[in-house]
């Protein structure tokens, strides 16, 4: 019986020190709909910008990697590249800009990453969690997670679990490239045992 070997590794950017983001672009979809797989860039305005918040006054670095409290995956430019050039498909980019506490565009070429459809791979048996109270398909508090890697597509790179459209997760060739690249602003935490934090360091 053969066994799948491949590496998951969830993508922690909310952890990171740098600025942060609360507030989704005037004018685009309703931020619920992100979180549903499915085309969104046709709707998103073009020019759209995103800003520090107020709440970090102290948080004015800015990443490769953008924290946010909106269960987002905002990336630059560099990010961007670094993922056409390892093959992650499946995956759209909305174009926005960066700006600081005083309103100054800090980082013009930043992107929304927005992954279409969804993965199985989560081992719903095996796997420790609370079931969402309003969506039973969605998982609200993850305590162990445990995947079904034989679940995962083969050219899945960087994609979201169905259970858990709110979390990324990236595959070995991704997660190498990332660690080689210099990009900032990113932790991977192991995707297989992984206790729904990105909080606390094991």
């Amino acid at each position: 019986m053969s066994t799948d070997n491949r590496t998951f590794w969830i993508l922690d950017t909310v952890s990171n020190p740098g600025a942060v983001i609360e507030t989704v672009p005037a004018g685009t979809p309703s931020k619920w709909r992100f979180f549903k797989g499915k085309s969104l860039v046709s709707e998103f305005p073009t020019g759209a910008t995103v800003k520090f918040s107020e709440d970090f006054p102290k948080q004015r670095k800015l990443f490769d990697f953008v924290a946010n409290t909106l269960s987002l995956l905002i990336v630059s430019k560099k990010v961007r590249d670094l993922l056409d050039a390892v093959g992650v498909e499946g995956c759209e980019y909305m174009p926005i800009g960066v700006r600081d506490h005083k309103d100054k565009l800090v980082g013009p070429d930043y992107f929304i990453v927005h992954p279409l459809g969804g993965e199985d791979g989560v081992d719903l048996e095996k796997s420790v969690y609370d079931k969402d109270p309003f969506d039973e398909k969605q998982i609200h508090v993850v305590r162990k997670l445990v995947l079904k890697k034989e679940e995962i597509s083969p050219n899945a790179r960087l994609f979201r679990l169905k259970p858990l459209m709110r979390d990324y997760v990236v595959d070995q060739t991704v997660a190498e490239a990332l660690q080689k690249s210099g990009v900032t602003g990113f932790r991977l935490l192991a995707a297989d045992g992984w206790n729904g934090s990105y909080m606390n360091l094991e």
